[in-house]
């Protein structure tokens, strides 16, 4: 018996699949930047504990030496806290030069060097990965008087502390922070006491944990600081002139004190 009815089999028509890739789209939209967030929080947060463990380490060699302080200053100097120059071919790779650093005792892991978002820096226009992403602050450790005040504008500061007793506050002075491709080479971070230069600079990118940068303080604690002044995304290589900067005073602050 006929009923009268005809079944049509049909798939999507052209408007209904536009209309899911359109719907599709509008969810992607929504969703990237989320994931983005997602992922920078957690490369910051990875980041974050390098620094923690390195600072722990920090730490451990000057209990172990009755309070004197880990060597900064790379040159000719086997006490460094770490060594090799990111800029150098044969030392960027070169793990037996992060072992030969005095911290690698109290932390055998090589990743704790390593920012994740760090891309290494260029040579001869080639991107060259590197193995280390952090440097420590040039005021932290002794070096030989004769070496004169590093850098120049720094007559009248401390020139370095070489005792953990010598830093008063310790919970405001940092030790190691995660420096830009653009601008690390050895582990030797040297700030401008007076703010009038980035003679180095921590990582100023939207790639690097959205222009922010992790950083320890003598007293083990870490902390991310997040660029404030309009003019530091700017910077884009060593001894630029900020005067002013709020960014630049505020790290300059943290690094060492008048005499």
């Amino acid at each position: 018996m006929k009923l009268g009815l005809s079944i049509r089999k049909r798939g999507f028509s052209l408007l209904e699949l536009l209309a899911v890739i359109a719907t599709i789209l509008i969810l992607a939209s929504l969703l990237l930047p989320v994931l983005s967030r997602v992922r920078i929080k957690a490369q910051r947060t990875k980041c974050f504990s390098n620094m923690r463990q390195l600072g722990y380490a920090w730490i451990m060699y000057s209990a172990d030496n009755s309070g004197v302080l880990v060597e900064s200053y790379p040159v000719d100097n086997p006490y460094v806290w770490v060594k090799g120059d990111m800029t150098q071919p044969g030392e960027a790779q070169n793990l037996e030069l992060l072992r030969q650093g005095k911290l690698f005792h109290y932390n055998q892991s090589p990743a704790i060097y390593h920012c994740p978002t760090d891309e290494g820096v260029k040579v001869e226009g080639k991107q060259m990965p590197t193995i280390r992403s952090y440097s420590m602050n040039s005021f932290m450790g002794r070096r030989e008087p004769g070496v004169g005040p590093i850098p120049v504008s720094a007559e009248g500061y401390v020139p370095f502390f070489s005792k953990e007793t010598e830093v008063r506050r310790p919970s405001d002075f940092w030790v190691l922070l995660d420096e830009d491709e653009r601008s690390i080479n050895d582990g030797f971070f040297v700030t401008d006491p007076v703010a009038r230069l980035w003679v180095d600079f921590p990582a100023i990118s939207k790639h690097r944990h959205n222009y922010s940068f992790a950083l320890n303080f003598a007293d083990g604690h870490s902390e991310v600081w997040r660029h404030r002044d309009p003019r530091t995304i700017q910077v884009d290589h060593n001894k630029t002139e900020q005067f002013g900067n709020t960014d630049l005073q505020r790290l300059a602050n943290a690094s060492t004190v008048p005499r």
